[in-house]
């Protein structure tokens, strides 16, 4: 199979040119394009999927961003159910995803920039779909910079600013409502877990929380990575539930909720009898399959993925969307890991 090097030796330019032809980037001679044109035609030579896009302006290819995390995007329900709403999506419309996740350098350097802005800054991708962002003051800066740009990207997220488009779940309303059904239990101190992303959020709530149910004694916990937050998990349930007041506990995530459970086990403490846990599940019937089966939310992720990949396809397409923010309303399922106390 020749290469670009092949079409530009017979073409007799540089390779640089036949790149910057097909880039359509710069001004070349008649003479020099006619060249190279024959040359890819002698070969049947056929640039890559990036290449064919930059020729037309367009890749078929949509990038999902993912930001830092210490562990695999692929090690959580929600992201796995994301993905999958979107990549249903896509290939109806002969589109592809392309995943971009971030460094962790990034995330303690400001003028590095996030890589979502240099893969849509050079159109490797046609559109652009957020799924968090890290390095706030920076990373919401470039999402801006793309609204501004008029560029096609959805983010997945409260809404950042106010021309963006973006489609939400609603984490302040569960997570209140979370607290709501727990109390209406009898419970009145609960020790609630949260990802460290959500800082600014969980502040808010407290707030909330404390004029809507003053009663309440809400003990929120922040972690970053679940396997290296055991010892410190295992410690606080001990601390607040095994030998305090606390007698019930909020999992964010049915990937934290698994370990959860196995410190209970390994403290001798039963659900609910000891301890009553609530969860949030992003694909449904997760917490169906516990033992017990755990009260949950649902989050449903794969419709949000769906809905995502709909949007900046028709952002794409130039189509008028009539909706610029969509809420997607979570479902409280109620199983067996929560006791009454009242």
């Amino acid at each position: 199979m020749q290469s670009i090097r092949d079409v530009a030796k017979r073409a007799g330019v540089s390779i640089s040119t036949v790149s910057r032809i097909l880039n359509n980037s710069a001004n070349v001679s008649d003479e020099k394009i006619a060249a190279v044109k024959e040359a890819l035609n002698y070969y049947h030579y056929e640039p890559n999927q990036f290449g064919r896009g930059l020729v037309k302006q367009k890749s078929n290819m949509i990038g999902v961003y993912f930001p830092f995390s210490s562990h695999s995007i692929f090690e959580t329900s929600y992201n796995l159910e994301l993905l999958k709403g979107i990549e249903q999506t896509l290939p109806h419309y002969n589109y592809n995803m392309v995943i971009i996740s971030e460094s962790e350098i990034y995330e303690s350097q400001e003028e590095s920039g996030p890589r979502f802005l240099e893969s849509a800054g050079q159109r490797k991708i046609d559109g652009l779909i957020l799924t968090g962002l890290i390095n706030k003051q920076a990373s919401e800066l470039a999402l801006k910079r793309l609204i501004d740009q008029q560029y096609p990207v959805i983010y997945i997220g409260k809404k950042l600013h106010q021309r963006g488009m973006n489609i939400y779940a609603q984490f302040e309303n569960y997570t209140i409502n979370m607290m709501h059904e727990l109390y209406n239990k009898g419970h009145r101190c609960v020790l609630l877990y949260y990802m460290h992303l959500h800082q600014t959020y969980i502040e808010k709530i407290s707030v909330q929380l404390k004029t809507e149910l003053p009663e309440l004694k809400i003990i929120p916990s922040a972690f970053k990575n679940i396997a290296k937050s055991r010892e410190m998990i295992a410690s606080q349930i001990k601390k607040y539930v095994r030998d305090g007041s606390c007698t019930a506990v909020c999992s964010p995530s049915i990937e934290l909720l698994q370990l959860i459970m196995g410190i209970c086990v390994e403290l001798r403490l039963s659900i609910p009898d000891d301890i009553s846990i609530l969860s949030v599940e992003h694909k449904k019937g997760d917490g169906a399959l516990m033992y017990p089966p755990i009260s949950a939310f649902y989050v449903p992720a794969i419709d949000m993925g769906r809905e995502a990949a709909c949007l900046v396809l028709n952002m794409i397409n130039h189509e008028n969307n009539e909706i610029i923010s969509e809420e997607f309303v979570t479902e409280y399922i109620e199983r067996e890991s929560i006791k009454r106390l009242i």
